[in-house]
């Protein structure tokens, strides 16, 4: 339910209550003025609805002419991994003074103030083969949003494969880790071999008995196109649990971005530190240690991407109350 239903709901709920009790009471209980109530009814007996008024968006008086945006946007198309610092020094050279921070305002605006949503609207409008249009804009601005972000526990899950390295005595040694995309709430495990043996096992053993003992359900999976993820035996057995399978485009790791900054974060906080003051010799013990920072991670080292304030994962994994109701309405909005 979208904000604007809330909002016609709400209004259809005072007009039944004073219909019911009468407008005294009605504009008591609901907190306005007599006045909002008779133009609320007004507008619905000379509209027959109660959406509210679109406003239009105010002109501003800093604001640069569309003749200007058009040549940002062409900046865009001619130097799509330009910063808009860059972009400001290109425009003075044509006599033209626009501020990188007014230009990165409106790079913000159309959807392109990251390099690779840059390069998608390249990409796109070069499969189109069309010219610059407000529309082009808005489907850049869908396939760039087509990174799936989890609404609640289990929702989406982001699993990825990473090579931690090749250990004497032990041989290589594969991770592959998992993370709720809602919560943030992170699993790894630690194989001497990436196929589809090892994803399975993940799943089966990690994942799902995690889900379950927190009531909550595994709904589907995020990876990208390799081939211990696209494999028959995979595919079956998530079948047989009845997961979704999201897969992201082939060459965008930036799509799977919640779990391979996940994986940077284990790399750079644990096997940086542990390699350096240890010595591992055998993957279990190595695993042991990974699973003593996984429970640092989840229960005791704040996040600060699902809220600003930061929040532990478990929090988030379990609650049921205020933080996820904050986060579904910032999300419905």
């Amino acid at each position: 339910m979208t904000q604007q239903q809330l909002i016609v709901n709400t209004r259809k709920n005072l007009l039944i209550f004073a219909e019911r009790h009468g407008i005294t009471k009605a504009c008591s209980t609901f907190g306005i003025s007599r006045t909002t109530y008779y133009k609320l009814k007004k507008q619905l007996v000379e509209t027959g609805s109660l959406e509210p008024k679109l406003k239009r968006r105010p002109k501003m008086p800093n604001e640069i002419s569309i003749s200007k945006k058009k040549l940002i946007l062409q900046l865009v198309l001619k130097y799509p991994t330009y910063g808009p610092q860059k972009y400001s020094y290109e425009l003075r050279k044509e006599g033209i003074s626009i501020s990188r921070h007014c230009i990165w305002n409106h790079l913000r605006r159309f959807g392109l103030n990251r390099v690779f949503q840059r390069l998608v609207y390249l990409e796109r409008l070069k499969q189109l083969d069309q010219p610059l249009t407000e529309k082009n804009l808005r489907i850049v601005k869908y396939q760039c949003k087509k990174a799936d972000q989890g609404l609640w526990p289990g929702h989406i899950v982001g699993v990825d494969t990473f090579y931690v390295g090749n250990l004497k005595g032990v041989g290589r040694i594969y991770q592959i880790t998992g993370i709720d995309l809602c919560s943030r709430y992170g699993w790894a495990g630690l194989y001497s071999s990436k196929d589809q043996n090892s994803t399975i096992n993940f799943v089966e053993e990690i994942l799902l008995p995690k889900f379950f003992n927190n009531n909550a359900q595994l709904e589907s999976i995020l990876t990208d196109n390799g081939s211990e993820f696209t494999g028959g035996r995979f595919q079956q057995m998530l079948a047989d649990y009845d997961i979704k399978h999201r897969r992201i485009p082939k060459g965008k790791p930036m799509f799977n971005g919640c779990c391979e900054r996940f994986q940077r974060t284990i790399h750079d906080e644990f096997y940086k530190k542990e390699f350096r003051v240890r010595f591992f010799k055998s993957l279990p013990e190595l695993q042991e240690a990974l699973n003593r920072y996984l429970v640092f991670y989840n229960f005791e080292r704040p996040h600060f991407g699902p809220v600003k304030t930061g929040v532990l994962p478990v929090e988030l994994l379990t609650s049921k109350l205020h933080v996820l109701q904050q986060r579904f309405q910032k999300l419905l909005t």
